[in-house]
């Protein structure tokens, strides 16, 4: 009954679509450097600037989420992560994919707290810990499920289209964020 009320809804849809993201882009980037001939260093780099800019933008969080609301953050989190993953195996450049992960990094690091505050905002009244668990399993269900099909998807296609695929995933979700009710 938890997914018929609309904002966490669209907030379960976020938070799993977000993860689904993060997950690609952590699982099939080495197999994207491998296949362009970078090293496991080089592939360890441009993974650090990943990590590098998750780190700072959870450092700086605290400061942005007093002038910006949770929704449009999320938003706009999932539609620049959509635009640098369709973009992200064009690149052959090692300082251009170093520059496009932490990007990423960027946009998506700082989403996981404000969809828990989407989620404890939307939660019905005495049910945060459902609200928390039916995204706990959402989430497990895509980290079980998602890096078999990214793997049988990019053996048959090539990697561009895997990327191309969750770029497409972001943007929807981004429109499915759109489309919430204004707060009473």
């Amino acid at each position: 009954d938890l997914l018929r009320i609309p904002e966490l809804r669209r907030a379960f849809i976020a938070s799993t679509v977000l993860s689904m993201a993060w997950d690609l882009f952590t699982f099939v980037t080495p197999i994207h450097g491998t296949r362009l001939g970078l090293s496991a260093s080089v592939i360890g780099l441009i993974l650090g600037c990943f990590g590098g800019a998750i780190f700072l933008v959870r450092l700086v969080l605290p400061v942005v989420v007093h002038r910006l609301r949770e929704w449009p953050m999320l938003i706009g989190a999932m539609i620049a992560t959509g635009v640098a993953m369709a973009g992200f195996p064009l690149l052959s450049s090692v300082p251009l994919l170093m520059l496009t992960a932490f990007l990423i990094g960027l946009a998506i690091g700082g989403t996981q707290p404000m969809i828990m505050a989407v989620l404890y905002n939307a939660a019905p009244e005495g049910r945060g810990g459902e609200v928390v668990g039916v995204r706990t399993f959402l989430l497990n269900l895509t980290q079980a499920g998602m890096p078999l099909l990214f793997g049988i998807a990019g053996s048959a296609l090539g990697m561009a289209p895997v990327f191309w695929v969750m770029a497409a995933v972001l943007f929807a979700g981004s429109a499915c964020g759109t489309g919430r009710r204004a707060p009473k």
